[in-house]
């Protein structure tokens, strides 16, 4: 099997609260007169859009190989995650997510949605929702819902660029107007909804709410933390590298280049093996550019160097061999892979 970093056709989706700065801010192509809200960048159904593989989908490809795209026996041969790029210019609704038993009680599906978003760009004074500002219990909510005063006990929290947002499972949430964001998650989409700012959708009718399975899933935890301190270490002259968090389901990090790499010096290598693994497996990861521009070298020439730009992302098999990363100086990119059990 050839192996190469592979690019795909991001599912774009339309929504009421969506916008146009996938376009504007990320270069993203958009059909035109449309407010996009999602892009849904690697994901199992998405398309590959570059290569040899060219038009089979993610899924599809890791079926015909599971060890050379995945190689981890609890894997169950699929790659468990989904990467989006978000803009939301009006509020997303106020909803929560299911855990894994739970989805699988009230759905029948076979994992919940735990989540995480990293803050590309936010307008000043931007918010999110994240938990609840006083203590309440599911009837007393339910009670304020239906009176229309849900919104009033919800906590609101300010977001900067370059804030982390760790959201676990039965957190009540909503992303606010003029927040551009990066999100990782489990591969799901159950979403529960209890409220949508008295809004219709784009159809002209109020969108659906799921107030009593919503209540089933909640935490009625009063000010939670939202953003995750997290730090940022040298990695050499060249790089520094965040450890954004490492957590059941997935592990993020963030690599800032200081300056443009020399084409000749290794800036680092080996990026599919897991320092922590004595045996040395390796893992699938998956890159996104969120500044500036990168070029993805294979240091044993197994596949031809390969341009990210802005706004794009791309799988990385995980037998695909050690590689160089050349970067344009001021540019960010965020690596993501699974946790498969429990995280060391």
């Amino acid at each position: 099997m050839k192996l190469y970093p592979l690019k795909f056709e991001p599912a774009l989706y339309e929504k009421v609260w969506g916008g146009r700065q996938l376009e504007t801010r990320l270069g993203k192509a958009l059909p035109p007169n449309q407010p996009i809200g999602e892009s849904w960048e690697i994901y199992f159904k998405d398309r590959i859009a570059n290569g040899d593989y060219r038009g089979q989908t993610l899924g599809e490809l890791i079926a015909a190989h599971p060890i050379e795209m995945l190689d981890e026996e609890k894997s169950n041969g699929e790659f468990p995650l989904l990467i989006k790029f978000i803009d939301a210019q009006d509020w997303l609704s106020v909803q929560v997510h299911p855990d894994d038993a739970l989805a699988m009680e009230l759905e029948g599906q076979p994992r919940g949605k735990t989540e995480c978003w990293y803050i590309i760009d936010a307008a000043p004074g931007a918010q999110l929702v994240y938990g609840f500002s006083e203590k309440t219990d599911a009837e007393d909510f339910r009670r304020l819902i239906e009176s229309g005063h849900g919104k009033d006990v919800l906590q609101y929290v300010h977001v900067e660029p370059g804030d982390f947002i760790y959201v676990p499972a039965g957190t009540m949430h909503a992303i606010g107007p003029g927040i551009i964001l990066y999100e990782l998650q489990q591969t799901s989409d159950t979403t529960y909804r209890v409220y949508d700012w008295d809004r219709m959708g784009l159809d002209g009718k109020p969108r659906e709410l799921h107030l009593e399975k919503a209540l089933r899933c909640t935490h009625f935890d009063v000010k939670p933390r939202a953003k995750v301190d997290y730090k940022s270490g040298p990695f050499d002259q060249y790089l520094s590298v965040a450890q954004l968090i490492r957590a059941p389901y997935f592990s993020l990090e963030r690599y800032s280049f200081h300056e443009a790499t020399d084409a000749h010096d290794e800036v680092f290598v080996n990026m599919t093996v897991d320092p922590d693994d004595p045996e040395g497996r390796a893992y699938p990861h998956a890159l996104s550019v969120i500044g500036g521009e990168f070029t993805l070298v294979s240091s044993e020439d197994r596949f031809e160097p390969l341009k990210i730009s802005l706004g794009e992302s791309v799988f990385m098999p995980s037998q695909i061999g050690e590689y160089r990363i050349d970067a344009a100086g001021g540019s960010e990119l965020l690596m993501a892979y699974p946790e498969y059990g429990e995280v060391r």
